[in-house]
């Protein structure tokens, strides 16, 4: 009876330390490179009713990026419950006025409105609607930064928005996509 119970509990930690070398050696594997990051999804096709949810008191604002086809609600939080619905303010960032923090994700969710921000250049429009104002901005800033370096979340004399995001394969960096307020004459 011990004896059968040893080998049960041998076959068992054998089964397990298998599927954990399993996984674990091909997990690089199923880490997704921002640049190879393809959408299937038609954004002509795309409906979106604005008034309604831009109403709506738990919503901040719509975001778009037309570049990347993205139009989306954000919501407060950064939180992973925030994120997985929405993109996030970042709570400690102005809401209106000056530097607006916004965050999401960009792979591994069912959205991840930020897989495409990576795409974006110097000069690209990103539009910010809220219940107030509809501001647009020009990017003028895109860079890799330390999880730990929020200098860029400062907040700023002019308005700026500015999009955090994961990159693939760096745990410890973020992409850091920052935009200032145009006229509608820099359009």
């Amino acid at each position: 009876m011990k004896r059968k119970l040893i080998i049960l509990i041998t076959i068992l930690l054998i089964i397990l330390v298998g599927g954990c070398i399993y996984y674990f050696s091909n997990y690089d594997s199923k880490l997704v490179d921002l640049n190879d990051i393809k959408t299937d999804i038609d954004y002509e096709d795309v409906t979106y009713d604005q008034e309604e949810n831009i109403l709506n008191e738990d919503i901040l604002g719509i975001l778009t990026i037309e570049k990347i086809g993205l139009k989306a609600n954000v919501k407060e939080g950064s939180d992973n419950k925030t994120l997985k619905n929405y993109i996030g303010h970042i709570e400690e960032t102005s809401l209106y006025d000056g530097n607006i923090g916004l965050a999401a994700h960009n792979r591994g969710n069912q959205y991840s409105y930020f897989a495409r921000i990576n795409e974006l250049e110097a000069g690209d429009i990103i539009t910010y609607q809220t219940k107030f104002y509809t501001r647009n901005y020009k990017v003028d800033n895109i860079q890799a930064i330390f999880e730990t370096d929020w200098k860029l979340l400062e907040n700023t004399n002019d308005n700026k928005i500015t999009l955090i995001t994961c990159i693939a394969n760096k745990k410890n960096q973020r992409l850091c996509v920052q935009a200032t307020e145009i006229t509608a004459n820099d359009l």
